[in-house]
């Protein structure tokens, strides 16, 4: 009998190995970095920081002093926002609250915000229980809202609502995208990148050279009214830069291709498991969860940079030339 649990326990073992990535030539290139207030792990695109604030609060007995201590949250710059997490330039949320963070107004929400966008006076909303919502600041109301079904999957990575001419396309919580007529004010349809009944988020939802293109984590998509064209994968990131779109997959590869989603190039790095990529000055950057700082030019011709204590178990973000960690800046260029 134990001679049988060794062999299970060995297996075990083995199984649970993950294979990393290790570079054949690495570069030593420490960053420059400052301390900075504590990254807030929330979503891809905003920065959110955070800081213990002591408050003082009536006792409630002997024994209490009537310290607590409480998380604010701050943006890159500085800017407090109290008890919000900003999602994008524009907004920022604490449960079904939404803060316009320039007009410095809080809207109250029937459900929780997942993702949003502004345009004008025009929040398009995708809440938690996979239904949009439009909200319209100059009548102060919702003057639109329509549910999906619940949706039980939900992956980290989110994209937000784009508007698009006279339309807002809502990145839906299973694989669909709801099309949504501004003008009429109506719903018009949902487009399903839902391959083989495998639901997931929409992670990818932008137009790149007058080009729209949305994504899920299995399957890329280059929408046109007449037609349209994919690339099935196993997506990890997206990013566009000069009017490419370049490719993360789980496993390594990387993969660019061109507005009318023909690959062009694909290298592979063995078992790179890499963070959102950025753009800082025409080249891609990205972290590996091994801890390596990698540089992609235009032509995904790469560099491999070492040096630099990552918490790679902790918040990290890489926006422009900067990438966030912990309560750390550090600087590319």
């Amino acid at each position: 009998m134990k001679k049988y649990l060794l062999l299970a326990g060995l297996l075990f073992i083995g199984c649970s190995q993950k294979e990393v990535f290790v570079p054949k030539k690495v570069i030593n290139k420490p960053l420059k970095a400052v301390t900075s207030k504590e990254l807030q792990d929330y979503t891809k695109k905003a920065l959110t920081f955070k800081d213990l604030e002591l408050r003082y609060v009536k006792p409630v007995n002997a024994f209490d002093d009537g310290i607590r201590g409480v998380y604010v949250f701050f943006d890159e710059k500085g800017k407090k926002l109290g008890e919000f997490k900003k999602i994008n330039k524009d907004l920022a949320v604490d449960g079904t609250k939404m803060l316009l963070i320039k007009e410095k107004k809080v809207i109250k929400l029937p459900f929780m915000m997942v993702s949003g966008a502004k345009k004008e006076n025009i929040i398009a909303i995708v809440f938690e229980n996979n239904a949009i919502g439009v909200y319209d600041l100059d009548k102060n109301r919702l003057i639109f809202y329509k549910e999906f079904g619940e949706a039980i999957i939900g992956k980290y990575l989110k994209a937000f609502p784009i508007f698009y001419k006279d339309l807002i396309l809502f990145p839906l919580l299973d694989s669909n995208i709801a099309v949504y007529d501004l003008k009429a004010n109506s719903y018009i349809r949902t487009i399903n990148l839902a391959d083989e009944n495998l639901l997931s988020n929409i992670i990818f939802l932008k137009i790149v050279n007058n080009q729209l293109f949305m994504a899920t984590p299995n399957k890329l998509v280059m929408f046109d009214p007449n037609y349209l064209i994919d690339f099935k994968g196993n997506i990890k990131h997206i990013i566009s830069s000069n009017n490419f779109l370049y490719v993360f997959l789980v496993g390594g590869d990387v993969i660019k291709f061109d507005t009318n989603l023909k690959q062009l190039k694909k290298v592979t790095l063995p078992f790179a498991d890499y963070f959102a990529p950025t753009v800082c000055k025409d080249k891609i950057y990205t972290v590996t969860r091994s801890g390596y700082l990698i540089e992609f030019d235009k032509d995904l011709n790469y560099k491999v940079y070492g040096g630099n204590k990552f918490n790679v178990n902790e918040p990290l973000r890489l926006i422009n030339c900067k990438i966030y960690n912990e309560d750390r800046v550090y600087f590319i260029k």
